[in-house]
């Protein structure tokens, strides 16, 4: 198991942001790949064949779906998730309203909106008796870890983050790049040439190599040889443009499928997906109430296994 021990200087990949005029949503999440369904989230057990599944029919655990954090002005606003192709799995805590988008059937397009009513640090409330069905109380634990906002919502609920997962109906085969989607699976395109994390099972052990350029697998460096921290690797794939709490977060909510190989096939790649792939899938907005500015910090990964 990768020690996820680091300096917090070299970690913190966001400079403190100001108090007063801009708000920062940062969202993390990641998209796996099999041969019949494209599952954008945030949860390795997520069910690919799971249909959109409302509050009063919660009785499964069934957690899922990526992680969006507040930060920066305090604000009131409407936060939307637009699901351009495809349909939401989960989405907590309940939004104020979920919509299909799509002008006829059939229904592959959907919005989902949340009302935020006010933001506050956590000191002030405690949250942590506040739980879910669907998900894990080690997953809300992982979850909460930022110093994000905590947020009042419209139907009386109070969270950390807006959390949401949807299944995607890709219009091509390319829809995914750095993803190829072919007839006997997802693979990646030949001419990527960005970094890939390669886990590979050997017997009941997992095994990591970074491989730096794709399309030159012998720069792979052997996680065992090297100690390479995968937060630290995820902090340089994210340039700079999310936490060091919510890149620990993200690794901690895979890490353990990851390296218990509860994958199929005997090899995993994870790479980072650029960002135009990511909004060909899903937008977020957020509307304030102020003449606050807003910024968006989306990262991605990509998850192939075969």
């Amino acid at each position: 198991m990768l020690e996820l021990l680091f300096a917090a200087a070299l970690m913190d990949t966001i400079i403190a942001e100001p108090d007063y005029g801009t708000v920062h949503v940062h969202e993390w999440g990641a998209v796996t790949f099999s041969e019949e369904n494209v599952i954008f989230g945030a949860n390795p057990m997520t069910d690919p064949n799971s249909d959109f599944i409302p509050p009063d029919h919660w009785d499964e655990p069934v957690a899922r779906a990526p992680i969006v954090y507040f930060y920066g002005e305090p604000f009131t606003g409407t936060f939307t998730v637009n699901v351009h192709s495809g349909n939401f799995i989960e989405t907590l805590p309940v939004p104020s309203s979920l919509v299909s988008t799509s002008p006829m059937p059939p229904e592959n397009s959907y919005s989902a909106t949340w009302v935020i009513t006010g933001t506050s640090n956590e000191q002030h409330r405690d949250i942590t008796g506040i739980e879910y069905s669907c998900i894990s109380a080690d997953l809300l634990k992982i979850w909460r870890e930022p110093s994000s906002y905590l947020l009042d919502f419209d139907t009386g609920a109070q969270e950390k983050f807006v959390y949401y997962e949807c299944s995607l109906h890709p219009s091509s085969g390319d829809a995914f790049y750095p993803v190829l989607l072919q007839n006997d699976g997802a693979v990646l395109d030949p001419d990527y040439t960005g970094p890939v994390m390669r886990f590979l099972k050997d017997g009941d052990t997992v095994n990591m190599e970074l491989i730096t350029a794709w399309t030159e697998p012998e720069q792979a460096i052997n996680a065992s040889d090297q100690n390479l921290d995968v937060p630290e690797i995820l902090c340089d794939w994210a340039g700079g443009s999310m936490k060091s709490e919510e890149l620990n977060s993200m690794w901690d909510t895979w890490k353990s499928w990851i390296f218990d190989g509860s994958w199929s096939g005997d090899t995993l790649l994870v790479f980072p997906l650029p960002i135009n792939t990511i909004e060909g899938m899903t937008s977020i907005n957020l509307a304030v109430g102020s003449y606050a500015n807003v910024e968006y910090s989306r990262f991605y990964l990509g998850i192939i296994s075969n």
